[in-house]
């Protein structure tokens, strides 16, 4: 009988036993897995406080775009490159137009000499004998818009003129 008990003794002492190692184990773990916890939430906000220092210490840059992807840039160059290739094409366009309709005009001219008949005058300029004003306020920076409210043009024979100024 005393055997027994020390036998059912051993018993609840082996069973106290592996329920302290159990909850030991389960100690350990948890704190293990805390610290990592600790440790990664610590790395992210040290990340986050740099990415902070640099974006209040940043200046923003003048160009527009200059701090976006580089494939974005890409495409803003060459849509540069087209809007510059169109520009200088409209205006050698306007140049030949131009040019056509002085020729047209010599040759009017000539052949009015050789009827007889009264000269045809020239196409008139679409702005007339504005065309020093219109000039000037372009030079000052007036849209077209503002030229033509002020002057009490058409706005097309307005344009007209700024393009011959710049091409000319």
């Amino acid at each position: 009988m005393v055997w027994q008990l020390c036998i059912a003794m051993a018993e609840v002492q082996r069973s106290q036993f592996l329920a302290v190692a159990g909850f030991v184990m389960l100690g350990w773990v948890l704190a293990r897995r805390t610290l990592r916890n600790r440790k990664r939430v610590n790395q992210d906000t040290r990340a986050a406080n740099k990415e902070l220092h640099r974006i209040r210490t940043s200046k923003p840059s003048a160009l527009p775009l200059a701090d976006a992807p580089p494939e974005t840039q890409r495409w803003q160059v060459a849509l540069f490159d087209t809007q510059r290739e169109l520009k200088a094409e409209l205006d050698t366009r306007i140049v030949i137009v131009q040019t056509l309709l002085r020729q047209v005009d010599a040759k009017i001219r000539h052949l009015s000499e050789l009827q007889g008949r009264p000269e045809i005058e020239p196409a008139a300029d679409p702005a007339g004998d504005r065309r020093h004003e219109i000039e000037a306020m372009v030079m000052s920076g007036h849209t077209a818009e503002e030229i033509a409210k002020a002057m009490g043009l058409p706005i097309g024979n307005v344009e007209m003129t700024i393009a011959t100024v710049r091409v000319g």
